[in-house]
């Protein structure tokens, strides 16, 4: 049969709450239920998914530093933060000018109409390559605000991780504290099995001697039964809090984590001595929600300005320098022209011909003119032909200049218009959750005040009720074993005395996790003022 584990608490309990120099003298459980604590075998464990041969030991801090190492919520808090770190960036790169080069090379080979007319055939090549930048140095108003805006939303993130961190720290600590609970129940039930089954065979004895009776036997059986039911239903009550814990540390789920007895203490981790109002105001000052919510606030009134910069010009100070040729490099070529000739007379006269002439399309009597420029019959190529020198590479040209646009009224200003109002309807928005995180800040440092100061003085009612059942119990056990006493009696000694074991690891914890509350609530939780 397998056998489950149960590491001891209550020792290290003891010694704890023993040694706090508190105004409450807390004192541990008392010290004949030690062995109550000590490493336990259950006589009817349940079958559990974990692997039990491979424990991992865990102490508080352990926990608290793999949180901060490994939970997906802080990692997911980092690289939300990076995100807007790099927005910041391209926003301040947007301030700098722009810079391209540029390369056009062309083929041309075939049949152009030039002017729509004459047709001109050609088999030649052309190239254009230039640099420019251009430096958009006013925009409306809209690269300034964007920038501010994408610095506030980065400040944001940061403050977004560090309100990540301090939830998980506190989830943490509650996880841990709840397997430590239910770890400590496990173990009261088991014990309590155990003192359920001595009463059992006590009454069974007394039965054979005659001083008992059938019924107060037939009493012990229900109470031992009703014992081992609540245990195995513990069973998986520390089963599951230790997966929780494990989900939150990004551990195998299926790792068995036994955590550190030490832990199980009374720890001082803030006192509450300070004036309500200064602990407010200490949590309005230090809380990361707040700082985040508030540069959030001012990233909306940011955009504001975003959508009013349409409303102004736009200029543009640019410069290009490039050039056209018909290759890229250097080239120096010789080629035969032949130029155009114009047909002559016998007298050496231009042949002039008549050209006709259209004009809102009427035809115009024919003119003749000894101008050559109204020849027609030109000789394409037919004159003398002759070499000359041609540089086809590149030649240079740059420009610099300004441009200006302002565009009035695009859709006679009513998208614009609607922008702004929508930027301030949502800067509104922002500013309410502002004011309601406000609120809700101070309701949990009124809480968690309050929760300290109560499950402080509920150390002491647990200690008082622990020393009274104990009394009892033993009390009941004299009285059964002198025949003087009813089993009823002792049965309900033993239940008040294991909630009494119960309800004093209950104060420990809830006291504990008060505190952590508290520090969370005043924007102070830390590994260091967790421990």
């Amino acid at each position: 049969m397998n056998n489950y584990s149960v590491i001891a608490q209550t020792e290290s309990f003891q010694e704890a709450v023993e040694s706090q120099t508190t105004d409450t003298d807390y004192q541990s459980v008392p010290t004949d239920t030690d062995d109550l604590f000590s490493e336990i075998k259950l006589s009817e464990p349940i079958m559990l998914e974990a692997r039990i041969d491979v424990p991992l030991k865990l102490s508080l801090k352990e926990a608290l530093d793999f949180a901060l190492n490994k939970n997906l919520d802080i990692v997911d808090a980092q690289y939300q933060k990076n995100i807007h770190k790099w927005k910041y960036w391209e926003n301040i790169g947007n301030w700098l000018p722009d810079y391209s080069l540029g390369l056009n090379a062309r083929r041309f080979d075939g049949t152009f109409l030039v002017g729509g007319v004459f047709p001109v055939s050609t088999l030649t090549s052309n190239v254009n390559a230039f640099m420019r930048f251009d430096y958009r140095f006013f925009e409306g108003g809209k690269g300034l605000f964007n920038t501010l805006a994408a610095k506030n939303l980065y400040k944001s993130a940061k403050e977004y991780l560090d309100a990540s961190i301090n939830e998980t720290l506190l989830a943490v600590t509650k996880a841990y504290s709840r397997l430590l609970k239910e770890q400590a129940y496990l173990n009261v039930l088991a014990k309590a099995v155990e003192e359920a089954d001595s009463e059992l065979e006590l009454n069974i004895n007394l039965e054979k001697a005659g001083v008992g009776t059938r019924f107060d036997v037939l009493q012990s059986e229900e109470f031992l039964e009703d014992r081992k039911q609540k245990l195995i239903a513990q069973q998986a009550l520390a089963r599951s809090a230790a997966v929780s814990l494990a989900a939150l540390l990004t551990l195998d789920q299926e790792t068995h984590i036994i955590p550190d007895v030490s832990d199980l203490a009374v720890m001082v981790l803030y006192s509450v001595e300070e004036p309500i109002d200064e602990l407010i105001a200490k949590a309005l000052d230090n809380r990361p929600e707040i700082k985040k919510q508030d540069y959030e606030y001012k990233a909306k009134r940011n955009y504001i300005g975003v959508a009013a910069s349409a409303f102004l010009p736009r200029a543009n100070f640019f410069g290009q320098y490039g050039g056209t040729g018909r290759v890229i490099f250097n080239r120096t070529k010789e080629q035969v022209v032949a130029p155009d000739a114009i047909r002559l007379d016998d007298e050496g006269n231009p042949i002039v011909q008549t050209v006709r002439t259209r004009i809102n399309g009427s035809t115009l009597a024919s003119q003749v003119s000894p101008s050559i420029g109204n020849v027609s019959n030109v000789i394409r190529g037919g004159g003398k032909p002759f070499i000359t020198t041609v540089n086809d590479s590149l030649m240079a040209s740059k420009f610099i200049g300004i441009e200006v646009d302002w565009v009035i009224g695009d859709g006679l200003g009513i998208p614009t218009i609607s922008k702004i109002n929508q930027a301030r309807s949502e800067a509104k928005q922002s500013k309410i959750s502002l004011d309601k995180l406000y609120l809700n800040i101070e309701k949990e440092v009124r809480i968690s005040y309050l929760n300290v100061q109560a499950t402080n003085k509920l150390l002491d009612v647990a200690e008082k009720r622990i020393k009274a059942a104990k009394e009892a119990l033993y009390l009941a056990k004299v009285r059964v074993e002198n025949g003087i006493g009813i089993n009823t009696e002792l049965i309900s000694a033993q239940r008040q005395y294991t909630e009494s074991l119960a309800s004093k690891v209950d104060a420990v914890i809830e006291y504990n996790n008060a505190q952590a509350e508290m520090l969370y609530s005043l924007g102070l939780i830390s590994i260091e003022s967790l421990l």
